[in-house]
């Protein structure tokens, strides 16, 4: 048993990295449980039993369930956004223009793909797809702020594919800030018509996610032709 800067070292793991790791362990547990049962139905005990953690390091890592909220919520736009950006890095790189500006031709495939892998991410951990579109909205002040920074980081995405690099004039800004809120609202009634077929607003033969992403990937285009382009 060592000592050093991070504390009592046991096994090789210092005290830091043990932290660490219970903090890992703490977010997943977030990610599994406000993505399956909902945040209003999760107390910090559930959190904790489903880490293998006791409430004393629950509160080592985090002062309520609203901070870790907030790290799963940035957990799962995290990885949402790494999609995003290698499907549209791999379309970028086969078209040969990594170093240049995007050429108009190849912005339709950019958009399918980089939607696509935006899309993909979510379908494939439906636990990820509620936290972000559902649990985090209208929970605190903090979480809102949190959320509509996420928006406006999107739109700065969206508007950099789309302007090739050069800076984006006010009315583009506003075009990339409405896309993200017209694709986050149809992935809403997605989600929603998954966990409430019955809705009749929110109806499975409505809101096949195929149908989203191609219905996204032409809003993106058209926006690109007309204010872009």
């Amino acid at each position: 048993m060592n000592k050093n800067s991070g504390g009592r070292t046991y096994g090789g793991v210092s005290a830091a990295e043990r932290q660490k790791q219970r903090r890992s362990a703490l977010v997943e547990a977030g990610v599994e449980l406000f993505g399956t049962e909902g945040y209003v139905n999760v107390s910090v005990k559930k959190i904790c039993d489903e880490a293998g953690l006791t409430q004393r390091y629950f509160y080592e890592s985090f002062p309520d369930r609203v901070n870790l909220l907030a790290a799963v919520y940035q957990r799962c736009v995290d990885i949402a956004r790494s999609a995003t950006i290698a499907a549209a890095t791999e379309v970028i790189d086969r078209a040969g223009v990594a170093d240049g500006p995007v050429p108009a031709a190849v912005i339709p495939i950019l958009a399918e793909e980089a939607l696509g892998g935006f899309i993909n991410s979510l379908v494939e951990d439906p636990r990820r797809a509620r936290v972000i579109l559902i649990e985090v909205v209208g929970v605190a002040p903090e979480i809102e702020k949190l959320r509509l920074g996420a928006i406006h980081d999107w739109a700065d995405l969206i508007a950099g594919f789309a302007s090739n690099g050069r800076p984006t004039t006010p009315k583009q800004k506003l075009a990339a800030i409405g896309l993200v809120g017209a694709i986050t609202q149809l992935l809403v009634d997605w989600q929603m018509a998954l966990t409430d077929p019955i809705n009749e607003q929110a109806g499975p033969d409505l809101f096949q996610v195929d149908s989203v992403h191609d219905v996204v990937t032409e809003m993106f285009v058209a926006t690109y032709d007309k204010i872009f382009g």
